[in-house]
């Protein structure tokens, strides 16, 4: 972690940034104790996963609280199907849920090696964690990582959408702190495979196709600056790919095949201009963007809250 801040601290946000769409507003007003995932519903709600409470928390495009579900597991991934149903993973579990929360399917994550005393001592007791999780077609992918170090890395598993035919399909993906997150479309997979600075592009048997990205050291907006990013992925309802920077707050905007499209906002950026240990401490900066695109909700781990981008 002492890396991660350190690398952190040389990559702060330019002041000559491209103009930005949407700016930071007050975020919503509801508590937890340890947020983990976010997911947007078809029908504009957002799903929030509370991962000490074992709690998933449903929010109203209003910013009420329009129900909690009780999963049964701390979650620590959230995806979506077409249909409905919600994918949650967590406590060592994948389930498979019902619009209203009912238990549909569960099974228990795929066992890596047994992690030695030193890698139990770095992972500071927390064990394998699942990084990220989409639903593609009549798939469900996760990536499941261990580690909470620049050195991370994380397996990818496919399972059908009843949660069977668990495959292994790629390991050694480069994930920092445990973070692989997973976005899909057009039944491709796209990885953040951030401690090598890139996305990648995947078909659903885990073949690559194509990835982009690169750091930058020098402030230029279309790569990927601080430690290691991107961080988090979400797409937008016209296509694009969004990511998040975590240690700089910054949200942008790509198409699938990389061509950068512009800076979408911040959150909280003053909160990193002396980075330290802050900006490597807020490793999962999950989003969420609404159909419109008018607002992006981002996820402030360190703070417990989940902060909101809107439209210019």
């Amino acid at each position: 972690m002492k890396a991660c801040a350190l690398l952190c601290a040389l990559c702060l946000c330019s002041a000559n940034l491209p103009a930005e769409t949407h700016r930071e507003i007050a975020p919503l007003d509801i508590p937890f104790k340890r947020l983990s995932a976010l997911a947007l519903r078809a029908n504009g709600n957002l799903l929030a996963a509370d991962n000490e409470a074992r709690a998933i928390k449903e929010i109203s495009p209003d910013g009420k609280l329009a129900r909690t579900l009780s999963p049964d597991v701390a979650p620590e991934a959230l995806a979506i199907a077409p249909n409905g149903d919600i994918y949650c993973a967590g406590s060592g579990k994948l389930l498979r849920l019902s619009a209203d929360g009912k238990i549909l399917a569960s099974v228990v994550l795929p066992p890596s090696r047994p992690l030695t005393d030193q890698e139990q001592r770095r992972a500071r007791g927390r064990g394998e964690t699942v990084s990220g999780m989409t639903v593609s077609g009549p798939y469900v992918f996760a990536a499941i990582g261990s580690s909470w170090s620049v050195g991370s890395k994380s397996r990818l598993y496919r399972f059908n959408l009843d949660l069977t035919g668990e495959t292994k399909l790629a390991d050694g993906l480069r994930g920092c702190c445990q973070r692989c997150d997973l976005a899909a479309r057009d039944n491709l997979l796209y990885l953040a495979e951030n401690a090598a600075f890139r996305v990648v592009r995947c078909d659903h048997d885990g073949k690559v196709l194509s990835s982009w990205g690169g750091p930058s050291r020098a402030g230029a907006v279309e790569a990927f600056g601080s430690c290691c990013n991107p961080m988090n992925l979400c797409f937008g309802s016209d296509g694009s790919l969004y990511t998040a920077e975590s240690g700089l707050g910054r949200v942008k905007r790509y198409q699938p095949d990389g061509a950068f499209l512009g800076v979408v906002g911040h959150v909280g950026v003053e909160r990193f201009t002396n980075a330290s240990g802050l900006a490597a401490s807020c490793s999962n900066i999950a989003i969420a963007v609404t159909r419109d695109g008018r607002r992006i909700y981002v996820m402030d781990y360190k703070n417990k809250l989940i902060r909101v981008l809107e439209q210019r």
